[in-house]
């Protein structure tokens, strides 16, 4: 009989239930968005399929059933480690290139752009941090039934800290686009979508406290559940305008809507219809 009490039974439970409502979030992101893709759903498709890696690499990792030799099970834990890299930093970028595409202003987009490559560099060296760490610090964990590498504090102070000032950065550097918005009540209900980034921080800070306290099953349980948030706070700005279209807002003004684009060496951009930007 499946007892919730079992950690691992915790887990999986968790893993479905969270990449559940991320994936869903995602596919009707994209339905939303067809005809019509930008970098942003491009960073969001990435992080999709990123989360279906993270699933089947779980579900081969955890017993049980586990009947992965070791070597397998070392390369299942290193994709999930991968994997939760993945998700986190393409769910970042999908936000913020819905912010380069909102944005008409051609030197924001521009340094929102090199924000972005700045985002890339960073998950690489996270990525890169973890084989450092798990490969030449104690190798031993490989030679366990079911390798766990054992990450240590500098590992959840690097997550810590780049997780703080991405969503930081995240938060207020669309701030001057909705200040700018003719609509000011429409710019308060953007800036409160686009806040929900800090979501990822909080949880980040609770997956940061399980790795200094080596906390197990539980680390990985906080893992997925940070991964799952990240990617459904990308997917808000654009399920939250499509609501919003559907049910229908009466105070909103023609003139508020702009279509953008997401290359910001394409210059200013002009209004093209009714609605937020989506």
């Amino acid at each position: 009989m499946i007892s919730l009490s079992n950690p691992l039974v915790q887990l999986k439970v968790t893993t479905v239930i969270c990449s559940f409502f991320a994936l869903g979030s995602t596919l009707y992101r994209l339905y939303q968005r067809r005809g019509r893709f930008g970098a942003d759903d491009l960073w969001a498709v990435f992080a999709f399929v990123a989360v279906i890696v993270q699933v089947v690499a779980i579900f081969l990792h955890i017993p049980p059933p586990h009947n992965l030799p070791k070597k397998g099970g070392v390369a299942v834990f290193y994709l999930t480690g991968i994997a939760f890299y993945a998700i986190i930093w393409g769910s970042r970028l999908s936000i913020l290139f819905s912010i380069i595409r909102i944005d008409p202003t051609f030197k924001r987009r521009r340094r929102l752009f090199w924000v972005a490559v700045a985002f890339i560099v960073i998950s690489l060296v996270l990525i890169a941090q973890l084989f450092w760490v798990c490969e030449l610090k104690d190798p031993s964990w490989k030679n366990v039934p079911c390798p766990q590498c054992h990450l240590p504090l500098q590992v959840a102070l690097c997550q810590l800290v780049t997780d703080i000032v991405a969503d930081s950065i995240l938060l207020f550097s669309p701030w001057p686009l909705f200040q700018d918005l003719l609509d000011k009540g429409m710019g308060r209900k953007l800036m409160i979508i686009f806040s929900t980034c800090v979501v990822t921080t909080v949880v980040s800070l609770v997956h940061a406290a399980y790795i200094l306290r080596n906390g197990g099953v539980k680390v990985i349980i906080s893992t997925v559940v940070e991964d799952c948030m990240s990617l459904i706070v990308a997917n808000i700005p654009v399920v939250v305008t499509s609501m919003v279209h559907i049910v229908g807002d009466t105070e909103e003004p023609s003139h508020t809507t702009r279509q953008f684009s997401t290359v910001f060496w394409l210059g200013e951009s002009v209004t093209t219809g009714r609605g937020v930007p989506t």
